[in-house]
């Protein structure tokens, strides 16, 4: 025969083959069994059943455990397709002794072990930290756009319900005079039955206006109300904003979050605080882009142990252009005053409060006769200046950032690397459930599988089960103390 031959599926085996047979020595899904073998579960905060009750016996927490990571890792998320999957792939029949789960077991157990979820990526953490994979001296922080399992169409603002109550009031008009010409009763049936369709939808309409007058919101996604409308790749979608902090040593993530704020600006404290919790006693080096650029939460960020290197926003472009941008005008810190880009001082007025953080405000004198008000602002009183009472900080940050900009340059390349394959390689641009919790442990889940592949890449399956089953036990020990303080 010129071709390759099978052999014939009805040929009979003196020696069955067992599953483990059909299972590769260096195959992921053995890391996965010796990873969750060295878990306790229980003190984790999973829900673990004795099986002693009468009725349907429940499954091992552990069993649920390792299908899950074992679906995450290779791009299954969807309880039905895991189920699918417990049927006809030979590596989860090995991982789970051929158990087959349905969709709605599946669905409860992430469910009702959120929290656990969250604090068992934690404990992984913990463990990569004593395996030495993340060393915490350059940590980058950034944060994606992953949309939100809400269609475009159910998310409202007060324009957009504006425009569709006028679209609507425009058709219930034409219909009407429509039923007043037309004879034939059928036809002013059909014309009937599209106003009451209409009228309807006024009044879901009106409903979600007064909705949002009453909760002081700028915008509501009906499907899932913690969604946002963000701006994603250019063009603005419902999402949820994804944050991590990565460790530059092999691209690990040290930590995640999910939140619903639009930008990145109030979450640098928040990352840089989680990362502090995973390395608490030694020197760390945090990068991240401009747009977490925020006076009020470097400054929170910004202690003995912890060094920021971040590039300020660029000014108004008008301002820039006119070379009136604040980062021009000079301080004179012996007669506290600022030195306007033409010369002209600015003089201290008076001290303010905002946010718990005192600042000094600094206003021109001389914008009356120096010729470029119009250029400079467009404010009745002239230019003014506020002055932080750590500013020192923020320029000293911004004069570090300068000086290390090889170090800050690092930046792209180590935090998109894993964005690159969660959202790039294994196509999770959605979440599959709704809501802030349970879209966070979506996130948690995810990142932990990613990590959990990234190290099967670098150390290699015997080598990380040998390390799971030896030093796993005594790392959980040793960061019981952290786990305590981080749930």
């Amino acid at each position: 025969m010129p071709f390759i031959k099978g052999e014939d599926r009805n040929q009979i085996h003196l020696l069955p083959n067992t599953l483990d047979d059909f299972v590769e020595e260096e195959s992921p899904v053995r890391v996965i069994d010796a990873y969750v073998d060295c878990l306790a579960l229980e003190e984790l905060g999973f829900q673990v059943y004795s099986g002693a009750r009468a009725g349907q016996k429940p499954y091992r927490r552990e069993d649920l455990l390792k299908l899950y990571l074992y679906c995450y890792i290779n791009g299954i998320r969807s309880s039905r397709k895991m189920e699918t999957e417990t049927k006809r792939n030979i590596e989860l029949m090995w991982l789970i002794s051929k158990l087959q789960p349905d969709h709605g077991t599946l669905s409860a157990f992430m469910r009702n072990n959120q929290a656990a979820i969250k604090k068992l990526f934690r404990e992984f953490t913990l463990m990569l930290k004593g395996f030495g994979l993340i060393d915490g001296q350059l940590v980058a922080i950034d944060g994606t756009k992953i949309k939100a399992n809400c269609s475009k169409k159910q998310h409202f603002n007060a324009n957009i319900v504006s425009k569709k109550l006028e679209h609507i009031d425009e058709k219930i008009d034409a219909y009407l005079r429509d039923f007043l010409t037309e004879d034939n009763r059928q036809k002013k049936q059909e014309i009937t039955d599209k106003l009451e369709v209409y009228q309807k939808r006024m009044h879901e309409l009106q409903i979600i206006k007064e909705e949002l007058k009453e909760t002081g919101e700028n915008q509501l996604c009906v499907t899932d109300p913690d969604a946002k409308s963000m701006k994603n790749n250019g063009k603005h979608e419902v999402c949820f904003n994804v944050q991590t902090a990565v460790d530059s040593k092999y691209k690990l993530i040290v930590d995640c979050d999910t939140v619903n704020d639009v930008n990145d600006q109030g979450q640098l404290s928040n990352m840089a605080h989680k990362t502090k919790q995973v390395f608490p006693d030694q020197k760390t080096t945090i990068v991240a882009d401009t747009g977490y650029y925020n006076y009020l939460e470097i400054i929170d960020v910004v202690d003995e142990s912890t060094e920021l290197l971040i590039k300020p926003q660029k000014g108004k472009q008008t301002k820039v252009a006119s070379g009136f941008d604040k980062a021009n005008f000079k301080y004179d810190s012996i007669n506290d005053r600022y030195i306007c880009p033409l010369g002209y001082e600015l003089p201290f007025k008076w001290n303010g409060k905002q946010d718990g953080k005192e600042y000094k405000r600094y206003t021109c004198e001389a914008f009356d006769f120096c010729g470029q008000k119009e250029s400079c602002t467009s404010a009745k009183g002239g230019r003014a200046v506020t002055r932080l009472s750590d500013e020192e900080v923020i320029e000293q940050i911004t004069e570090n950032t300068r000086r290390q900009s090889n170090i800050y340059k690092q930046r792209g390349q180590i935090v998109e690397h894993p964005f690159g394959t969660i959202k790039r390689h294994w196509g999770y641009t959605y979440f599959l459930t709704r809501g802030l919790a349970s879209v966070g442990t979506e996130t948690n889940l995810i990142c932990l599988a990613y990590n959990l592949k990234r190290i099967i890449k670098i150390i290699g399956v015997k080598e990380l089960i040998r390390l799971l089953r030896d030093r796993a036990p005594l790392i959980l020990k040793m960061y019981n103390v952290y786990l305590s303080k981080i749930a």
